[in-house]
């Protein structure tokens, strides 16, 4: 009894392909081909003023949904109002988490620019602090540490200097001081591009319960004019960083191009349409 053997192929035979798989491979990589090369023709039109197609994708899309959202999301009706609901993200929140944190460098401070129209004068100062205005002065407060800084105009005498103006202030508040210790660091010229004199002070004082107390005094003189800007601190580690923040503030400074009045509130000087009222301020500035 024999068993039959498969015969051997002749030497140099090819073996034979899978030709399946080899076509479903090619089929899938035209699929794929066809595929990028549609949904490039489709989607050309958002990006180009090209439409190969001639189907006005981006017509009918900005009739829904105009294109400028796609670059700023922000600027999406009701989205932000949306992420609060949806996420608990709130802006303010986290804004004062940012004002809360251990800040080292003047420069790291959030600002925004403030037109104060009484006084013809704009400037920035620190997002996130409480304003109050009262007669021709603005105060921004810091919500965590209570520094306190405040902006307004005086009118002096002519030919008053402004050294003589930042002598009687430290005069006044070493005489507040009473008995307790009252401390002048500094008393020199200072550079501003508004006016010609100005001189910045600073000083320290320890009032009779034992509260420490570091302030800078800008006093800024052109004409009868007479700016100040006076900050105010109670953290003696913190007067490098206010100074810093008081250079930036008065490098800043600008003065507003007188406005003509015509019976609209836009142009009296009290009221500007460069950006949304500050909740408080009624008709005194605005913030850009």
């Amino acid at each position: 009894m024999s068993i039959d053997t498969p015969p051997i192929p002749p030497a140099g035979e090819p073996r034979k392909k899978n030709k399946l798989l080899w076509g479903c491979l090619i089929a899938l990589v035209l699929v794929l081909v066809i595929i990028c090369c549609g949904t490039t023709l489709v989607l050309m039109p958002l990006f180009s003023d090209m439409d190969p197609l001639g189907i006005g994708l981006r017509d009918r899309i900005e009739e829904y949904l105009p294109l400028e959202y796609l670059e700023d999301l922000s600027s999406i009706p009701g989205l932000e109002d949306l992420l609060e609901e949806e996420t608990g993200f709130d802006i303010e929140e986290v804004l004062s988490e940012a004002i809360s944190e251990d800040l080292t460098e003047a420069r790291d401070i959030p600002l925004a620019g403030f037109d104060f129209i009484d006084i013809g004068t704009s400037f920035v100062y620190p997002v996130g602090w409480d304003i109050a205005i009262q007669g021709y002065e603005v105060a921004f407060y810091h919500p965590e540490n209570y520094a306190y800084l405040s902006l307004g105009e005086d009118i002096t005498d002519s030919g008053t200097l402004a050294e003589d103006i930042a002598v009687e202030i430290i005069d006044s508040v070493a005489e507040e001081a009473e008995e307790g210790s009252f401390k002048l660091i500094s008393s020199t010229a200072y550079s501003v591009s508004i006016a010609e004199d100005a001189h910045l002070s600073l000083f320290e004082w320890v009032d009779l319960d034992g509260y420490y107390t570091w302030a800078y005094d800008l006093e800024i003189v052109s004409g009868e004019s007479n700016l100040y800007i006076f900050l105010i601190g109670y953290d003696p580690d913190e007067i490098p960083l206010y100074g810093d923040l008081l250079d930036i503030i008065a490098s800043s400074l600008e003065l507003m191009p007188e406005i003509e009045t015509s019976g609209d509130p836009f142009s009296e000087g009290r009221l500007t349409p460069v950006g949304e009222p500050v909740l408080g301020l009624g008709d005194l500035g605005t913030v850009r």
